[in-house]
């Protein structure tokens, strides 16, 4: 878009509000990326293995294999909340962008 002028078209702080909201998009994808490969390669192989396999009932806690995973699911929704307020931020730019003469 602002190869093809759109740099002409929108405001400073537009742009800045889409550039936040693209990196936080692509941050985040990232990120999730990384859970989902590390969640295919070991939780789904293992789905079928006793409770025991991913948690000790002796500590009650996971296993320490498994122990980085709800602070994971935790960065993705972080993740949702950042877009979030990216995406919002963004509209409110846009929609006061839309009201200059």
């Amino acid at each position: 878009m602002l190869q093809s002028g759109g740099y002409q078209l929108l405001g400073v702080k537009t742009l800045i509000a889409l550039r936040n909201a693209e990196s936080t998009l692509r941050g985040g994808l990232s990120r999730i990326m990384h859970y989902e490969r590390i969640s295919d390669e070991l939780i789904v192989p293992n789905l079928d293995q006793d409770i025991s396999f991913f948690y000790d009932p002796a500590t009650k806690t996971l296993r320490k294999r498994f122990a980085e995973h709800p602070k994971e699911l935790q960065m993705c929704v972080d993740f949702f909340d950042e877009l979030e307020k990216a995406d919002n931020e963004l509209l409110t730019q846009i929609r006061a962008e839309r009201q200059r003469p």
